[in-house]
Formats: C-alpha cells, structure tokens, sequence
C-alpha cells in the first residue's frame, strides 16, 4: 500500500495525515493511519511466558475528539480488536516493521508484512511519536537487535521489552507487570485483552455519544506552563487531554475484582500500591472519576 497522498489535509506536518473523517454531532473520528495487513500478539504473563496469537487482519489507527471538551483518545485496531495507546504508556520500536505496546497487566507484539514500505513506517512512528509514550531500539549504525524475520523474535526481545515497559509504566505511577486482580477465575490474559479491547471501543464511544460527561472525569494538566511557547499554546492538539492508561486498565480492573469477590476468591487479591506522577511530562491528562469508573463497569461486565 502506498503512502497516504500528500493532497490529504495535514493536521501537522510532521506527524500525520487524515485518511478518512467522519464528525458525529459530538465529536469526530479521524483515521491517521491505515495499512490492509498487520499481526497482533500477546506476550502473556501466565507462569508459561506463552506468546499467543490474537489477530490478523487491518490495521488501523484513529484518533476520536470530542466536540465539547478537551478529551480525547488514540486506538489501534487489528480486525476489529482494540487497544489504546496513551502518553502514559509505552509503545516501543524493536525493528522496521514491529512494535509493542505495554500496558497495565498486557504486553503487545505488533508486526507487518515485509512489503510494507520504511515510508510508511516511518509515517506510524510519527504518530506513536505524537500520541504515546514512544521509544525506538535502533542503535544507529548498529540497528535494531534483531531483523522481524528472525525466529522467535518476540522470545528473545521479551525480558528486554518487560524492563523498559515495566519501567516506564512504574514512572507513570502505574503497576507493571501482571495485574494483582488477574487471580483465580480472572487469570486468562486471554480474558484480560478481550475484557480492554471492549473497554476502548466503550470508551471512543461514550466520546462520540456525548455520553461521557464532564462529572465523571477529572483532567490533570502536567505541563510546564514556563516552558510552553505562544506557537504551542495555539496548538489544537496541545490543548487537548490525552487519556491516561489507567482510563482503561481501571476499568478492566474494577471487573476483574467483582469476579474474583463474587466467586468467593478475594483472598487471592494484593494490596494494590498506588504511585504518583512526580514530574512534568508536557501534556494534560485525563482519567475517569469514581462516578465515571461506576458507570462505565456494568457496561463492561
């Protein structure tokens, strides 16, 4: 497939172009990203390290704006199956056409067919780059660890890509690694990925709908304001509220945990350890309140 057309309208020159746009009364979905093939993996937290497959198909990246508030938010799409990427979590490049993505309890493989052109990555980079938490392990010269094609790939990078995922997320105030509620009957990290991707397209939805309001969310604004020049101020995008992970993974949580009380296995549950965001990282955040999280876990479970 080939690059978007340059004719497309540029939101920014250096980071995407609309493909496609549609604007609901309350909001807007932008596709910036698309290619017709991908794979998505799961590099499980199970006692066997299994890597599972999960889709094939699509690729798609949207971003959803809603019409009355600062808020939005970024998903991933592989044949129907989503996931957000956030400023708060990481999304890390391991060769020309692979990716992962870490998140609270879940650790993502991305990769595409060798026929898809570095311009074309390149261009995904930039948006990672715009919407995430992004790093890159090309080494210059020396290049990235592994080529995509070498057998095992996501075998050999895995005790690399936990440190730097678990790392990053623990700076975000996020617990890292397996999910203290993934006990008993909520061990599957199969049931987990299901259980997100249904939280992110509920999420994009209440966006667009109007549904979710002002009263369930509160916004953070972790911008070092005497750093923000006027050029920045005038920015749509810098205005905006990037969601926080844990928009999500709370929400996944808060089931997992009816599940566990309401088949009699609270005693399997940890004590979760809550961390703060102690520095500036350039962006406003959003999250669900407890009014918000309430509303949004029926729908879930």
């Amino acid at each position: 497939m080939s690059s978007p057309s340059s004719s497309s309208t540029q939101m920014s020159s250096s980071a995407y172009s609309i493909i496609n746009q549609t604007q609901p009364s309350l909001g807007s979905v932008t596709e910036v990203f698309k290619l017709p093939c991908a794979a998505l993996l799961q590099l499980d937290y199970d006692d066997d390290k299994s890597l599972r497959f999960l889709r094939h198909g699509g690729f798609v990246v949207n971003l959803i704006m809603q019409s009355s508030s600062p808020v939005l938010m970024v998903s991933c799409m592989v044949d129907k199956f989503q996931w957000p990427i956030t400023k708060d979590a990481p999304v890390i490049r391991i060769g020309k056409r692979s990716f992962a993505f870490a998140m609270p309890g879940i650790l993502y493989g991305l990769q595409f067919p060798s026929w898809c052109e570095e311009e074309m990555m390149d261009t995904l980079e930039r948006v990672f780059m715009k919407f995430a938490c992004y790093k890159d392990l090309n080494e210059g010269e020396a290049g990235y660890p592994y080529a995509d094609t070498t057998p095992n790939l996501w075998s050999k990078m895995r005790a690399q890509l936990e440190n730097i995922a678990h790392n990053t997320l623990a700076q975000f105030g996020h617990s890292p690694g397996k999910s203290l509620s993934t006990v008993g009957s909520q061990a599957s990290g199969l049931l987990r990925a299901l259980r997100t991707s249904a939280s992110t397209k509920m999420v994009g939805d209440a966006i667009l709908s109007g549904a979710l309001k002002a009263m369930q969310i509160e916004i953070q604004d972790l911008r070092p304001q005497q750093k923000c020049s006027e050029q920045d101020n005038q920015s749509i995008i810098f205005q905006q509220a990037f969601p926080s992970i844990c928009v999500f993974s709370n929400l996944v949580e808060a089931v997992e945990v009816a599940w566990v009380v309401a088949n009699g296995e609270s005693h399997l549950l940890k004590e979760k350890l809550q961390r703060d965001v102690k520095e500036l990282v350039g962006f406003k955040i959003w999250r669900l309140n407890e009014k918000g999280l309430v509303s949004f876990m029926e729908k879930l479970a």
